[in-house]
Order: structure tokens, then C-alpha cells, then sequence
């Protein structure tokens, strides 16, 4: 068992040192919040408990694991060799667990290492993560809120992942606007195409090309990065006023991180070439380029020389109630569509992908890139890349 914070404290006053500090910090409690209703206090204390022993699990006796008010303080009675590399380890391991309990699969995990003194770490321990008076000046995370927290058709970012089969792992996040209707999220585009929603396409925009950058900003002050995908409409693009306006909030990302937004343009793709033409005005912005194209298309010679790096896809919907994941012919169509982009030096993406039979028959097809209820839910904020194999895919949706 770990030490107790006051045998940890006495040990540590003795020696006369520096502690070498672990800090972890849960993100979208909110989320769990809102899904668990009026069983959150017991849901929340089962939370720390669980963590708390799973970290205690893995520690030393002599290390001491405290729970603070957003998450969790790992103190190392003697510094590990490779601190970061100890918490990167411990950061993978605790997302897995959540990831394999239904009430905490929407929880992420940030981690940080630091150094404060023996007499300190009492009013660390107190404190809200990150809380050392010593660490560095951290860039806020953008504020995270629960859809019931938030006012009729309000936008607001959401956080898709995105995972990657050939590394076994989420890969980075598609930063989506949603609007909220009756207390729920919902996607808006969406939203907006059905009539439910009242807000512009431009209202979306701009929300999510702002939470990206503002979260990418967070994470770079936090010596982390982070990759996310957002999408600008057409109708923005070509309306001068509107594209000056979001260009005006991409200037606010330094040039050395642009290429961690990966931007696409919505609303084009049945329209590959006027796509690839605004698609090509954006590139000497320096971001990444996306390019949105139909299911199976091979026909890519006019995004040629642009730069594209993925190319996306949605999945079909499933032929009847009890889906057998893709016919023949659109696997088939895949590979060839995955052949034409390699031929460009791009990956490719399938989309909306909601069963697991899909997912198994895309990787098969030789897709790479992956997203939808068949891999991870959409989040209140983005999921940190790491490991994720299609095994504890699976295990999640049977234990779901």
C-alpha cells in the first residue's frame, strides 16, 4: 500500500529534499456528471476510489497517491529516472481504465511533472490541479461545460477522436460545433439542415476554429501538443466579410503550430474541384489540408500539388436493421479510393463509422484513420493520443 500524505510529509521533512511531483488532472467530469444525474456524488467517490487504488496499484510503498478536487497527486519518494516518461505510463494506463468502465469512458486524463519542496506539498495537495505556486505559468484550458449548463441553441466545441488502426491508437481530435437543443448537443451542421437549429454556419465556424486553437494554445504552454481538425462551410469561405473574420482568429495561432490544425472545407464534396481550389487558397496559411470527398471516389487528380494530407469519407449507412458490415463492392471501392490517395501521399479517413464489423472491414480495406460510436463517443474535450487497440475497441463496446 502507498504511503499516507502525513508519513510521506515526516519522510520527506527528514530527508531535507525536493519532491518530485506527479499531478493529474480529470478532464470532462462535467460529462459524467451530467450522464450520472443525481447518483453523481456516488459516482464521483467511486470514481477517486477506483483511480486512486489503480494508481496506488502501481506505485511503490514508500510513494504516496492523494486525491484533489479535480483529480490526483502522485509523490515520488524518490525521483524516477525519466519522470515524464513514468507519467506518460501512468497517464495511458489510468485513460485505459476509464475507457474500459461505461460511467468513465467520457473522462480523459492531463498529467504534468514538477518539483516543489517538503513543506509545500500540503498546500499542494489542497489545492485544484494544476497548483503549485512554483510551476509555470499554464495557458487556461478552454472552459468546459455541461450541455445543461448552457442556454438554448447556444454553440458550443465539441471533441471527436480519431484513431489510428496502423499505430493502435487515437491519433487526434476532430474539433466539431454543436448547438444545444432541449438540453442536449447536438452536431451543427445537423442541426442546422433539419431546421432545429437557428444558428449560422459562420456561428459554427467560428466556435470551433477558436476552441481548437484556444486548446492548442493550452497544450503548447503545457510543453504538449496536440493535433485537431476543424471545419470551415463554403459559405463562409466564399463570403469575403466571414473569411476575413476567421482568418483573423487563425492569426491568433503562432505559424510554428499551424500545422496542428488540420482544417477542411464542408459543403463541397460532390464539388472536388471548387474544393480543391479553396482548398489551395488555404494552404499558404500553413495548416494542414482535409479534403472531404464521396464514398469509394478515385478520381483525385485535381487535389494534386495542393498538399493534402487525408483524405475523409463517411461510412455508408448499414444496408438493414442487422448490419453486416460493408457489402462486397464497398470494400472493394475503399481500397481503391485508399490507393488514390496514397498515389498523392495522403491517408485516408472513413467517417460516421457506427458498428464494429464496419470499423474491422475498413482496416481490412487498408483505411487508416477512423472515427464514430464504433470507436470512441464525441467528449467535451479532446482525447490525448495515445495507445488504443482494436482488442480494448472491442472490450469497451461488450462492456458497454
Amino acid at each position: 500500500m502507498a504511503a499516507d500524505l502525513k508519513t510521506f510529509i515526516r519522510r520527506a521533512l527528514a530527508a531535507g529534499e525536493r519532491i518530485d511531483v506527479g499531478q493529474f488532472r480529470l478532464l470532462n467530469l462535467a460529462a459524467v456528471q451530467e450522464r450520472a444525474g443525481e447518483s453523481w456524488p456516488s459516482v464521483r467517490k467511486k470514481v477517486f476510489t477506483a483511480a486512486t487504488q489503480f494508481l496506488v496499484n502501481r506505485l511503490g510503498a514508500d510513494n504516496a497517491v492523494i486525491p484533489c478536487e479535480e483529480g490526483f497527486l502522485v509523490l515520488f519518494a524518490k525521483a524516477p529516472d525519466d519522470p515524464a516518461a513514468v507519467l506518460a505510463a501512468l497517464n495511458d494506463a489510468l485513460m485505459t481504465f476509464f475507457l474500459g468502465n461505461p460511467e468513465t469512458r467520457p473522462l480523459a486524463v492531463e498529467s504534468t511533472a514538477s518539483r516543489v519542496d517538503a513543506n509545500d506539498i500540503t498546500n499542494l495537495a489542497q489545492a485544484a490541479i494544476p497548483g503549485s505556486a512554483e510551476a509555470p505559468a499554464l495557458r487556461p484550458l478552454p472552459r468546459i461545460r455541461a450541455a445543461s449548463e448552457c442556454s438554448e441553441n447556444e454553440v458550443i466545441a465539441h471533441y471527436r477522436p480519431i484513431w489510428d488502426a496502423q499505430k493502435q491508437a487515437v491519433a487526434f481530435n476532430a474539433c466539431l460545433p454543436k448547438v444545444v437543443i432541449g438540453g442536449r448537443a447536438l452536431e451543427g451542421r445537423r442541426a442546422i439542415s433539419t431546421g432545429m437549429a437557428k444558428a449560422s454556419q459562420f456561428e459554427l465556424d467560428a466556435c470551433a476554429l477558436g476552441a481548437a486553437i484556444e486548446m492548442i494554445l493550452a497544450m503548447a504552454s503545457r510543453q504538449k501538443r496536440i493535433r485537431l481538425r476543424v471545419a470551415i462551410h463554403a459559405s463562409c469561405w466564399t463570403d469575403h466579410g466571414q473569411r476575413a473574420e476567421l482568418m483573423t482568429i487563425l492569426d491568433t495561432l503562432p505559424a510554428p503550430l499551424r500545422k496542428s490544425l488540420l482544417v477542411r472545407i464542408d459543403g463541397l464534396s460532390g464539388q472536388l474541384s471548387a474544393q480543391a481550389s479553396a482548398l489551395a487558397e488555404l494552404a499558404p496559411t500553413g495548416v494542414g489540408l482535409m479534403a472531404e470527398i464521396p464514398f469509394g471516389e478515385t478520381g483525385l487528380e485535381m487535389f494534386d500539388g495542393i498538399g493534402i494530407s487525408l483524405f475523409s469519407c463517411a461510412s455508408p449507412p448499414p444496408v438493414n436493421a442487422n448490419s453486416e458490415g460493408l457489402l462486397d463492392h464497398d470494400a472493394k471501392a475503399l481500397n481503391r479510393m485508399v490507393k488514390a490517395g496514397l498515389a498523392l501521399k495522403a491517408a485516408s479517413y472513413l467517417h460516421d463509422v457506427r458498428d464494429l464489423l464496419v470499423l474491422k472491414a475498413g482496416m481490412t480495406s487498408g483505411i487508416r484513420f477512423f472515427s464514430g460510436q464504433a470507436v470512441i463517443p464525441d467528449r467535451s474535450s479532446p482525447s490525448p493520443a495515445q495507445p488504443l487497440s482494436i482488442v480494448d475497441i472491442c472490450r469497451v463496446h461488450k462492456a458497454a
